[in-house]
């Protein structure tokens, strides 16, 4: 049976109108898609904070009308040119950048940008200035990210200024008709011509930039008894970026005895617009020389921030920290964990399909080939009773993560 790929499109405005016709252009080219929406007020949301199941998405489709932006900003009582100017030119600039950011997580994003001649745009007579910014927009996505990005189609013309004025629908269901179609067939062509594969953002400077303004902090610290429901949840439903998947059918047992292992270590993450919790767990043990990871997951509402680089750099350092040469990954494929294969694949020496080392003298080196901004985070490590008995010195750990091991266990949620 042909598997169901699941879809989210995100919009300035309401486009719930597409979900039929582009559901079936899909299933016209053999693709059985569910699509899930997220309008305005959650669009930036859904980029900077993904939802749990995000990882399940198969690709986000995003649909942009620039004077979406300016609504708000008009009901509140706002006049006049200058206002409007200056918020378009800061919402570019600010979505390229959250896009990119979408983008660097690895599933595929079509773009469209969309013509602004709705009921904002005609009421406030705005039309050359969103028209300009709408084309700014289009050429900064292209020019600074890897999403597929297509044209409106020439002479399609078909706004509903009623329903964009009561329900922020801003087209005629003909028109949504004729966008499924051509969503649909960018779609197809991704799919096509990548197997479905990943894509993964470019080191753009405006992204360098952007994580760097993040101000990423990660913390580990040993789980506790009273961590257990985080680290619980954590390893029952991470999937995507997890050394053997998702693990729904673990036994309490298990999860215990891990925690009580003193081996067991718990990541959490905070960054400059929200405090993200516990978001990762780790499971290690110390061999004669290595540093070998068997458990290592991450929650996928911080990928994306470079938290799985700064977790990489993070071990390296406890692994020199304890006089070892090397950090261990033990991996066992499942389902949907090919993307933290590939992360390993990318910035570790592969000694087999299921094993993969990272040096601790290349750590530093192999981080900053692939991370966007090797310096756009911070880390720290609570003390690890057994484990970590000193101060690890600036110099003993890799620069890029320029971590300190504190003498008290962090706090957490």
């Amino acid at each position: 049976m042909q598997a169901t790929l699941e879809l989210q499109v995100i919009s300035t405005f309401n486009a719930t109108p597409i979900e039929a016709p582009l559901r079936r252009a899909l299933a016209e080219t053999g693709i059985h898609a569910r699509i899930g929406f997220s309008q305005r007020a959650q669009m930036r949301e859904f980029m900077l904070n993904p939802p749990a199941d995000s990882e399940r998405l198969a690709g986000t489709i995003v649909l942009v009308r620039v004077e979406d932006w300016l609504r708000d900003g008009f009901s509140s009582g706002k006049t006049g040119e200058t206002w409007v100017r200056e918020d378009l030119k800061a919402r570019v600039r600010d979505f390229a950048s959250e896009l990119a950011l979408l983008i660097y997580r690895g599933a595929p994003v079509w773009f469209l940008a969309c013509p602004s001649n709705g009921w904002i745009s005609d009421q406030h007579k705005i039309a050359p200035l969103c028209r300009t910014y709408t084309n700014l927009l289009a050429a900064r996505v292209s020019n600074t990210s890897r999403a597929v990005t297509f044209s409106w189609p020439h002479g399609l013309t078909a706004d509903d200024p009623i329903a964009d004025q009561t329900k922020n629908i801003p087209f005629t269901q003909d028109c949504f008709d004729k966008l499924g179609d051509l969503v649909a067939g960018e779609v197809s062509r991704t799919f096509a011509t990548q197997s479905g594969t990943a894509k993964t953002a470019s080191a753009s400077p405006e992204l360098a930039a952007y994580l760097a303004g993040l101000h990423v902090r990660i913390e580990l610290s040993p789980a506790r008894k009273e961590d257990r429901d985080h680290v619980d949840r954590i390893i029952r439903t991470a999937a995507s970026f997890s050394l053997s998947g998702e693990q729904p059918n673990i036994s309490d047992a298990e999860v215990d005895s891990a925690i009580a292992s003193q081996r067991c270590v718990l990541v959490s993450v905070t960054d400059r617009l929200a405090e993200h919790g516990p978001s990762g767990v780790i499971l290690f043990r110390e061999t004669e020389d290595a540093l070998s990871i068997n458990w290592l997951s991450l929650s996928c509402t911080v990928l994306g921030r470079q938290v799985e680089y700064a977790v990489l750099s993070a071990l390296a350092g406890m692994a020199n920290q304890q006089r070892k040469s090397s950090v261990l990954f033990e991996y066992c494929a499942s389902a949907r964990n090919q993307p933290i294969q590939a992360f390993l694949e990318s910035t570790t020496e592969s000694e087999s399909a299921t094993r993969f080392v990272l040096p601790v003298k290349d750590a530093d080196a192999r981080i900053k080939a692939k991370a966007v901004n090797a310096e756009a985070w911070s880390a720290a490590m609570a003390s690890m009773v057994g484990v970590l008995k000193s101060a690890v010195r600036p110099s003993s750990t890799p620069n890029s993560v320029r971590t300190r091991v504190n003498t008290r266990v962090a706090r957490r949620d």
